[in-house]
């Protein structure tokens, strides 16, 4: 397979996961019951002209992609997909899932490919920016498992449907856990080498299949089913006996045009802004930090007049602690109730999420954001912050 082919197999493949990525998620974007509230970039604009911006949005995102996958003239398509996901993004921090951010990326380089040459070393330079991104997402999806909670609570519920293999063989959760988070990290640097690359290509087709298969069995975040099974063919189409030469070709600037060199600096961006994840610079979801442990948790004590004002799938995720029966909210369980992806985590997210339910009580003092931060690397302990409805309102 030639490289133009392969980026263009991988535009169909990007569309069509998106597209089914938004239609397992509808909620979260064409909006007709939602009760979770919307976490905007910067400001918020009236209700009523947030929704009809969202359904016009979506309609045009969901029609682009199709006409990309289907039309040969593709240029403004592209461009309209892109500006419009990047628009409901903007109405609503909680769309920048993982998934998200990466077919978004994805459409960005694909959209700066020159599409009317068919000039292999153009070609090149856009499939080495692709494999980049991608090679990263492993890399960091690796480096962020790497912590004593991945080990300890991640990886136990996440082999679950596996407990009676796993009560036969007795596997050290230590090494399990620190093999799978340095394997995805060597499968991120192997891909770009041509000597491991197909290598790397089957042990990631074989980690997604084992994901895959784990997530169905436990009936959860089908969102993640459909990014799994696009991975496997995005690693397959990407790298699968690719000659590429990955430091010859992303290395090469002065000969690049002026949208490989934006193409080039989106994929940099991308591949190196994570490690400032480490210092609470950059978000956690755009660090490859799914499923890794590693990001803070929040809850909403409640009262009874919130609890009477809540909507059904929301009530329905309520649990009572332990020891002072204290009714609370868990944001994660909320969010996938109502629209199939857990709630963005970081802490301004729960914040706005938090200030919503204070205005469905005049008791102030009965409404308590409680967020268990991210745990420590190394033995998993973590601090609790507690916010109360006057701290957020001021």
């Amino acid at each position: 397979m030639n490289n133009l082919n392969r980026l263009k197999f991988l535009r169909v493949v990007v569309c069509i996961a998106l597209l089914v990525g938004v239609l397992f998620s509808l909620e979260l974007w064409f909006a007709s019951t939602r009760a979770f509230p919307r976490i905007p970039f910067l400001f918020a604009l009236p209700e009523a002209v947030v929704l009809h911006a969202e359904r016009l949005f979506c309609a045009v995102l969901l029609i682009s992609l199709i006409l990309i996958t289907v039309l040969r003239r593709l240029k403004l398509f592209s461009v309209i997909a892109v500006a419009s996901l990047g628009s409901l993004i903007f109405f609503d921090q909680m769309r920048l899932q993982p998934w998200v951010y990466q077919y978004l990326l994805l459409l960005v380089v694909l959209t700066l490919h020159d599409w009317q040459t068919e000039d292999e070393p153009d070609s090149n330079q856009t499939l080495c920016v692709l494999q980049l991104i991608i090679a990263a997402l492993y890399f960091w999806s690796g480096v962020q498992k790497l912590n004593f909670s991945f080990v300890d609570e991640t990886l136990p519920w996440l082999l679950a449907p596996l407990k009676n293999v796993l009560f036969a063989v007795r596997p050290p959760l230590i090494v399990l856990g620190l093999s799978v988070a340095l394997a995805e990290v060597l499968i991120g640097c192997g891909l770009l080498f041509r000597r491991t690359r197909n290598l790397c290509v089957l042990l990631a087709v074989a980690m997604h299949a084992i994901v895959l298969g784990l997530l169905i069995a436990k009936d959860y975040n089908s969102i993640v089913w459909v990014w799994n099974a696009a991975l496997i063919l995005m690693v397959v189409i990407l790298f699968w006996k690719s000659d590429v030469s990955f430091r010859r070709t992303i290395t090469v600037w002065h000969k690049s045009i002026w949208k490989t060199k934006i193409a080039k600096s989106v994929a940099v961006a991308f591949s190196l802004l994570p490690i400032l994840s480490f210092w609470n610079w950059w978000d956690m979801y755009l660090s490859g930090a799914l499923y890794s442990g590693n990001t803070a948790v929040a809850v909403v004590r409640i009262n009874q007049e919130v609890r009477e004002n809540l909507p059904q799938k929301a009530r329905q995720q309520l649990f009572q602690t332990k020891s002072g029966g204290e009714q609370m909210l868990p944001l994660l369980e909320w969010a996938m109730a109502e629209l199939n992806v857990p709630v963005y985590p970081e802490p301004r997210v729960f914040k706005q999420t938090a200030r919503s339910l204070c205005h469905l009580t005049k008791d102030k003092s009965g409404v308590e954001l409680v967020i268990k931060e991210r745990p420590a690397i190394f033995d998993g302990s973590y601090q609790v912050t507690r916010i109360t409805c006057g701290e957020l309102e001021h």
